[in-house]
């Protein structure tokens, strides 16, 4: 993710009058951990970012620049007019598939993982998410048990569940994943 996130989370953080460290506090991160997001000298886990917005009263898709002036008129959204959101870390990119819409209640998106590439610790959060294999091998944890979902498998669960994602197969892993409610 470009240094926009560290500088919407910074904006947001001092529109609402909260220090750095009380966020890192709340967020459960140190101080120099989060001065280091805010410069865009570090990247937040999809998690630390999720944790942050929820503090700060906004969206995931705020923090990375989403323009919802720019929301469309239209249910279709081509192709070429997919929304990337950035990257969890090096491994990992997102692409939205739906243009943004202030009464969606769900969310679809493309996950890529590079061969090896996880969503981070274990994270859990209000909702539920449907997950497609549409290209590699992926590896859901859910608390301590394991599942191992090959091309054309689904896979659906409560987002309140401890959860883990990780690319387990030679080369990249593709997959669509609905979440609800929203993230980005």
């Amino acid at each position: 993710m470009e240094n926009i996130v560290g500088l919407n989370i910074k904006q947001q953080r001092e529109q609402r009058k909260i220090t750095l460290r009380k966020l890192a506090q709340d967020i459960q991160v140190s101080p120099s951990f989060l001065s280091q997001v805010e410069k865009g000298k570090a990247v937040p886990s999809l998690a630390t970012l999720k944790r942050i917005a929820d503090s700060l009263h906004t969206t995931i898709g705020k923090l990375v620049g989403e323009d919802n002036a720019q929301s469309a008129q239209t249910p279709l959204t081509r192709r070429s007019e997919r929304h990337p959101i950035g990257k969890i870390g090096e491994n990992i990119s997102i692409e939205l598939l739906t243009q943004h819409q202030s009464f969606q209640q769900m969310e679809a998106s493309l996950f890529f993982f590079k061969e090896g590439g996880n969503t981070g610790d274990l994270s859990q959060h209000f909702g539920q998410e449907f997950v497609y294999v549409l290209e590699g091998t992926l590896k859901i944890t859910l608390n301590d048990q394991s599942y191992t979902l090959q091309k054309d498998d689904s896979f659906y669960f409560d987002s309140l569940v401890p959860h883990l994602f990780t690319n387990i197969s030679e080369g990249t892993t593709k997959i669509l994943r609905v979440i609800t409610p929203p993230l980005f």
